[in-house]
């Protein structure tokens, strides 16, 4: 499957789980809303009710002016003539069953021109399984208002949401699974493409030497050849370093594997890393002598001796180097530095390259991995380097640090512990 269809699939899903998700919240909504109507209606009936049973049984002469609400879970009602508060209380509690309203109130009586509280109480609803008189002494109040409110109307309105919390827990479990399931889906399609890459470059990398040594046989196989040693020299010696660069590829691979299976046994002792940079160095000077490069040595260090394999130490100084060649797309100026800090030292190896942009520098270390080119085969190698690199600093308790330019340039940073 391409990038592209990919690429829609996810776009797609996407679209279809944000209408799943925007389809949630408006039905929450709407629950919410009609809930919200449906309280207000009974609670309105309710005091409704209870003002009717007030005016029918009170032995006083009661008068309702009206039912207003305040707020949200905030009711009053008012009378112009006396009511027993007896009688208000249980009919509170009756209507309120008689509505399923079944939640908690409180209820006050104040005296409408001083708003002075009189009397109230709170009622538990649900801990009342039987209404039963007042043992108060009943007293008329006149010239008052009664206000009920429901402290808990929003823990009612939300006692009939468990269901649809629990269906829109189990969609945002569904969209995380999801969403995992595109990440695993990119990262193997990344992974896939790595190894592709990978495959592409290693049959490029053995293809040129392979057919080199073939031809090489080709021509010692002839009957002439024995007629002319230089020429069988030269052919010999073709033969024997394409042998060498093929092993060196192949132990590139075998190390990688040893790394990943912890097989790979380290011979520590004391390695001088100045002496160890000015070896390798020289090793690197054909290769800048015929690009017309150079590189810069500052070599500030004054505790240089770090307790390593030295064979190790020196592939990753040599594959930070070789990159720093390999990545330029100009005449080469390299500089290799030293410094002491924080109790160790720190090598730093920069270039004035292609740099490496933002998006590949956190996949950089990664096996197999290389800054995308297209079909080019501009620059030999698995993307083994920088792998083998962080993994053998990380086995020598060291640490490594990346900063890069696109078009300016790259510094590799690395530190080692000293011994005092």
């Amino acid at each position: 499957m391409g990038r592209a269809a990919i690429r829609n699939i996810i776009l797609l899903a996407f679209i279809s789980l944000a209408g799943i998700i925007a389809t949630q919240i408006f039905w929450v909504k709407k629950a919410i809303d009609l809930k919200e109507q449906q309280f207000n209606h009974r609670a309105y009936v309710a005091l409704k009710s209870v003002a009717d049973r007030l005016i029918q049984d009170s032995h006083y002469k009661v008068q309702l002016d009206g039912i207003n609400k305040k707020s949200s879970n905030f009711y009053t009602l008012d009378f112009s003539s006396p009511v027993n508060v007896t009688m208000l209380e249980n009919y509170l509690i009756i209507e309120s069953k008689n509505q399923n309203l079944n939640a908690d109130f409180e209820y006050g009586i104040f005296e409408c021109t001083t708003d002075s509280f009189y009397y109230g109480r709170f009622v538990n609803i649900k801990n009342i399984h039987k209404v039963e008189r007042l043992h108060i002494k009943a007293k008329p109040f006149e010239n008052y208002y009664i206000g009920v409110l429901f402290p808990k109307k929003r823990t009612y309105l939300q006692d009939d949401f468990e269901l649809l919390i629990f269906f829109s827990i189990v969609l945002m479990v569904v969209i995380g699974f999801f969403t995992y399931t595109i990440l695993v889906i990119l990262k193997q399609k990344k992974l896939s493409e790595i190894k592709t890459d990978f495959v592409n470059n290693m049959t490029h990398e053995f293809k040129t030497p392979i057919s080199t040594i073939a031809l090489s046989s080709d021509v010692l196989m002839r009957d002439d050849i024995i007629y002319n040693p230089e020429r069988l020299k030269h052919y010999a010696t073709i033969i024997s370093e394409e042998n060498k660069r093929l092993k060196s590829q192949v132990e590139a691979v075998l190390q990688v594997s040893q790394i990943d299976s912890n097989k790979l046994h380290l011979n520590f002792t004391d390695v001088d890393v100045h002496e160890l940079i000015q070896n390798i160095i020289k090793n690197f000077e054909p290769r800048l002598s015929e690009l017309h490069g150079q590189l810069h040595l500052s070599l500030n260090a004054k505790k240089t001796v770090i307790y390593a394999d030295e064979v190790h130490l020196t592939n990753i100084l040599y594959n930070l180097l070789d990159n720093a060649i390999k990545y330029c797309d100009k005449v080469p100026q390299i500089q290799v530095a030293t410094v002491n800090k924080h109790k160790g030292i720190e090598i730093s190896v920069k270039d004035n390259g292609k740099g490496i942009d933002s998006s590949s520098q956190n996949m950089i270390f990664q096996k197999f991995f290389r800054v995308p080119s297209g079909n080019l085969h501009d620059v030999k190698g698995f993307g083994l380097g920088l792998f083998y690199v962080k993994n053998m600093i990380k086995l020598h308790k060291g640490k490594i640090a990346l900063h890069s330019v696109p078009k300016v340039g790259t510094t590799f940073t690395i530190w080692f512990h000293t011994i005092d």
